[in-house]
């Protein structure tokens, strides 16, 4: 674990240098994520999108949202239940209050929903599907649980291109992404 640690120290600030110094990055990627193919149903249901309130250096998953509202996708966002337990997701509508969760997080009052598609912050990833977070296991729970009850659920990374660190230490416990979006390209994991 400690492995992990160092590289989280060593992503973070990474990642706040690309935050400090690309501002176009958030828009680049959401114009990549409302294009892509898997947010289409063949039989013409809307898929419900849990996306992030952004974190201090995150890629802001505000103008990710934004984009995937004006397309008319519902959206969700996560809510901690409690430490050591998976996610809940709540529907959001982009004018509602959010309430101060933990770890500065914003979180939803609204209903409960259950997402097809998770956006799914990160430190770094691999070329693998690997992501690295925070450390407590939140999302690697939450993704792990919601693909029990659906097989189909897309895991999305979304990052700038220079958090990509090959390869990342990983655990059993580690859940891989279906794909990350950068502001350069997309890469998708087997």
């Amino acid at each position: 674990m400690s492995d992990k640690n160092s590289l989280r120290k060593t992503a973070l600030k990474k990642r706040e240098e690309f935050f400090n110094n690309d501002e176009m990055a958030a828009r680049l990627v959401a114009a990549k994520v409302i294009m892509l193919p898997e947010l289409d149903d063949p039989l013409d249901k809307v898929k419900l999108i849990a996306g992030y309130y952004p974190l201090k250096s995150e890629l802001d998953g505000l103008i990710i949202l934004k984009a995937l509202h004006a397309a008319y996708f519902p959206i969700a966002l996560p809510f901690i239940q409690e430490k050591d337990q998976p996610l809940l997701f709540r529907s959001w509508d982009l004018k509602s209050p959010l309430s101060d969760g933990p770890f500065a997080t914003k979180q939803s009052d609204q209903e409960q929903v259950i997402p097809q598609i998770v956006i799914v912050p990160l430190l770094a990833f691999d070329l693998n599907g690997h992501r690295l977070g925070y450390g407590g296991g939140y999302y690697d729970r939450t993704l792990e649980q919601l693909r029990k009850n659906n097989p189909n659920l897309i895991a999305i990374g979304v990052a700038y291109d220079g958090q990509k660190h090959d390869p990342l230490p990983i655990d059993h416990h580690d859940q891989k992404l279906d794909m990350v979006v950068t502001e350069k390209t997309i890469y998708r994991f087997e």
